[in-house]
């Protein structure tokens, strides 16, 4: 039996003690009739809770667990903090164990001692105890579903699911409007995607039923539109990210503050500056906890103001440990239930029972709130947790009364439901001066999933540089006249559910649902080329003319430049010769495609330049290779005849390869062997096969482990300082954990490697936050590894993730904890450009197969790094020139 005593109420009567029970019964309590102090008959448990006292204040709970059961009348007196309360007690039927509460400031922020005494029969028992301290804590649940597109259902279940959470969250939100404010439903739909989905198919009654629940709060928007792979953004994209929430602010009046990113551990340091355009104040980030996370948990609940690059602007950010909570505390009973379920009219709707404190927060809070007290690093009394019941469920409708019935029973800590920004405003207020102030990147985890779909990444690549370049064309060829802005919409939503971080389902070797979930996916990208392809061909509109021997190449850089032009086969047949617009003729070249080819010099910038095409074969000159060596004048580069790799590229007689390794060494990686296990080419055949007078290149084709063929071909223009290679692998549907890497180790003494990230340049080390990851680095368009003296700046422009120093990606699986995860980076001047992998076991396609093509554009430079120099050679590569037909008299 257990009964609960308030020390403050001295009307209620209890229990004495002694063994003989029937004569001390007789007698009444009095100071006379005790005698010496006795040892306790009774232990006595701290509890980490406070109850509420009936003065209203909140006590700390000590629960007495009796030796022996305890019957009769008696006094229990509490000395504590200098504060004495005594109350009486009985007990006619007995008691096993008896809660008291101690004064309401007693072991709040220092440890105290409290000396509990027993009255009863005649006799004292006294016994003192440390009481340590114990904030008086207030929790934060944000209740959410974690958006997952994919993974545990088809894309189209999953809409379907967290369509019907918001109708749900509003009529639960309704129901609970009268509930005490902290036990209030509101539901976090996490982010953007579910209500722009619901908004495009809903009929008018529907939307404005979703517009009210947020206006009155039962939901609580956040700003992003996914959860993104934000590493591998382009700067544009992550404008288009943020603006969903723009416009559902213009729709609903209600202003969004936060961005909330669940699951993917990491995150670009370019959605500071992103964020803060668009008026986003904070950044409450829920890690996955567990798969591949690295060292992203060392930042778990210790948040910062979060400086961007450009060093102006700035966010509160969060991460307040994982979002696996719920799930593991209620929501295993129920996600199992949705996944790989199919049909849609067996999904779980809700999740309401008869005991809504089953399965609650009480295990998570019993373990993280001690662990955060003793850790010193944390001297907050605010704690945010997750309260999802894993990816894609329903609503958990128990929560408010659970909340209600929790926080009637106890004074702290004092649960409250609510919203990312609830959570961060209020640590903004209470501690927002006292927070520490942290500049770098967050350089994310999950980005070697990209690797394991390689074809579909460059797709992506490729099609957002695409949509920047039509933007730019529409406003030279269309000035005055609006952007058919919702293709562009659509095409970089494509973009961005490409970018999203779910490929396919949990158990990638179920069929046909793993089939079913990637073709949505990969729908996401074929669709994004196709638009941005339109979208060119549109600006285009006003001046092509298909069949005209007149070229016009278009510059959309805002600087002047040249590049080489391509002309199709078809399109060049019969004329070989080239004319600008005064009639000089350009050197021009036939390649071994039938494509014609000539170099267009100094085309103004966001402007063209017309050229004609004339009869005739352009004459054969100078040849740019001799036996296996390129040499344009400006560059020397050597293939190595037993590797096929680079073993020399020289400018000004400076030789940039590391002379013990080499430049674009494939190397092929079992599983998570160690590096030195890595195997190469064999069998290597090197023959020209473009050889000048404009263009010259060097094919090499190789044997190699895990792909049917490798073809690297390494060309030269005449003119030009920069190295191009472009690598073809012939992929095996291999299923057994595999890595393919190309290497280049370059000559570059005590270097420093700088990035292109999104909205900003990220120096290695130097600018990475505690807990990012070191062992794969994403980056958008070049990296340059320089000295004081030289250096080289290196585009790769199908595939974003390199490794710095080595082969150091060979984690397999969830990686918890493994020793492999590094925690600092030394200077060091060689890369590896990790393009393939199956490392993952989840989430991500078990193998690939095929033709895929990776690209690569080298500048080596005799002068210190230039980072606008670098920016506009990196710009340059991934927006060439445009050609295209044009009209006789199109106006340049």
């Amino acid at each position: 039996m257990f009964k609960y005593l308030s020390l403050c109420l001295l009307c209620i009567s209890y229990a004495g003690y002694g063994q003989s029970k029937a004569s001390h019964l007789k007698h009444t309590a009095s100071k006379a009739n005790y005698t010496k102090t006795q040892p306790a008959p009774f232990d006595c448990d701290v509890k980490a809770v406070y109850r509420h006292r009936p003065d209203g204040k909140p006590g700390r709970e000590i629960m007495l667990n009796f030796k022996s059961r305890f019957a009769g009348k008696g006094t229990i007196t509490v000395n504590c903090i200098g504060q004495k309360e005594i109350t009486t007690i009985q007990a006619g039927k007995g008691l096993d164990s008896l809660a008291v509460l101690l004064p309401d400031n007693a072991g709040v922020d220092n440890a105290c001692q409290a000396t509990i005494t027993l009255r009863a029969a005649g006799k004292t028992y006294a016994k003192t105890i440390d009481v340590p301290a114990k904030r008086h804590w207030t929790v934060y649940i944000y209740p959410h579903s974690h958006v997952d597109i994919g993974y545990t259902n088809t894309q189209a279940n999953i809409e379907v699911i967290h369509k019907r959470n918001l109708v749900n969250a509003i009529k639960l939100g309704k129901q609970t409007a009268n509930y005490p404010e902290d036990a209030r439903f509101k539901w976090n739909p996490e982010v953007l995607w579910p209500v722009e989905r619901y908004l495009k198919t809903a009929g008018a009654k529907e939307k404005q039923y979703l517009i009210e629940g947020i206006q009155k709060g039962y939901l609580q928007l956040d700003a992003g539109y996914v959860n993104m792979n934000t590493s591998a953004s382009a700067d544009e994209e992550l404008l288009q990210y943020f603006s969903y929430a723009k416009k559902i602010e213009k729709l609903t009046g209600k202003k969004i503050e936060t961005l909330v990113q669940t699951d993917v551990p990491g995150m670009s340091w370019g959605v500071v500056p992103a964020a803060a355009k668009f008026g986003i104040k904070y950044c409450f980030a829920l890690n996955n906890g567990w798969g591949r996370v690295g060292h992203s948990t060392d930042l778990s609940f210790k948040p910062f103001w979060w400086v961007g690059p450009d060093g102006k602007s700035k966010i509160l950010f969060l991460q307040p440990g994982s979002y696996r909570p719920g799930a593991e505390a209620k929501g295993h009973d129920y996600w199992p239930l949705m996944s790989g379920q199919t049909d849609t009219s067996k999904l779980l709707k809700i999740i309401k029972t008869d005991h809504p404190r089953k399965n609650f927060v009480d295990t998570y809070l019993a373990k993280a709130l001690p662990e955060l007290e003793a850790s010193g690093t944390y001297p907050y009394d605010i704690f945010a947790m997750s309260w999802a019941m894993a990816d894609n469920t329903p609503i958990d409708a128990d929560l408010p009364d659970a909340v209600k019935s929790w926080n009637e029973d106890y004074a702290y800590p004092h649960l409250v439901i609510a919203s990312a920004t609830q959570v961060m405003q209020t640590f903004e207020k209470k501690y927002g001066d006292q927070l520490p102030v942290m500049k770098g990147d967050f350089t994310e985890y999950w980005t070697d999933g990209l690797g394991s779909a390689a074809k579909q990444t460059s797709m992506n690549s490729s099609s957002k540089e695409r949509l920047i370049q039509a933007k730019t064309l529409w406003d030279m060829l269309h000035p005055g006249a609006p952007a058919p802005q919702q293709k562009f919409d659509e095409a970089w939503r494509n973009v961005i559910m490409a970018d999203e971080h779910t490929w396919c389902f949990i158990d990638p070797s179920k069929q046909p649902i793993t089939n079913n979930i990637l073709k949505t996916k990969f729908g996401f990208f074929q669709n994004a080329h196709d638009m941005s392809a339109d979208l060119i061909d549109s600006a285009l509109a006003p001046v092509n003319k298909g069949g005209s021997k007149v070229i016009g190449v278009f510059n959309t850089l805002v600087w002047p430049r040249g590049g080489l032009v391509y002309v199709p086969a078809e399109q060049s047949k019969g004329y070989g010769k080239v004319v600008d617009e005064h009639g000089k003729p350009v050197i021009s070249q036939r390649l071994s495609t039938g494509n014609l080819v000539f170099y267009s010099s100094d085309v103004p910038a966001l402007s063209s330049k017309r050229y004609t095409l004339k009869k005739g074969e352009p004459k054969p000159s100078n040849a740019l290779v001799h036996g296996n060596n390129l040499d344009n004048g400006l560059l020397q580069a050597v293939i190595n005849t037993q590797t096929g790799d680079i073993s020399s590229l020289k400018k000004e007689g400076y030789e940039f390869v590391d002379t013990k390794h080499s430049l674009n060494s494939y190397r092929y990686l079992h599983a998570d062997d160690d590096a030195s296990k890595a195997t190469g080419t064999s069998d290597v055949k090197i023959t020209i096969k473009e050889n000048g007078p404009l263009v010259a290149t060097l094919q090499v084709i190789s044997k190699v482990e895990g792909c049917n063929s490798l073809t690297r071909e390494v060309t030269l223009v005449a003119g030009s300082p920069s190295l191009e290679i472009t690598n073809y692998i012939d992929k095996q549907p291999i299923t057994k954990k595999e890595g393919v890497h190309f290497g280049f180790a370059f000559n570059i003494p005590n270097p420093e490697t700088r990035v292109d990230i999104p909205f900003g340049i990220l120096a290695l080390e130097k600018d990475q936050l505690p807990g990012a990851n070191r062992n794969w680095i994403t980056f958008q368009r070049w990296l340059d590894i320089s000295n004081n003296e030289r250096g080289v700046t290196w585009c790769s422009l199908d595939a974003p993730v390199f490794e710095d120093g080595g082969i150091t990606a060979n984690i397999i699986g969830s990686g918890a904890n493994s020793p492999k995860w590094i925690t600092k980076l030394q200077p060091n001047a060689t890369i590896y450009s990790w393009v393939m992998n199956n490392h993952w076991h989840t989430n991500f396609p078990l193998s690939q197969e095929g033709m895929v093509k990776f690209r690569y554009r080298l500048l080596p430079h005799n002068n210190k790094y230039d980072a606008a120099a670098a920016n506009r050679y990196g710009t340059e590569q991934a927006q060439p020139l445009i050609a295209s037909p044009v009209n006789v008299d199109h106006q340049q």
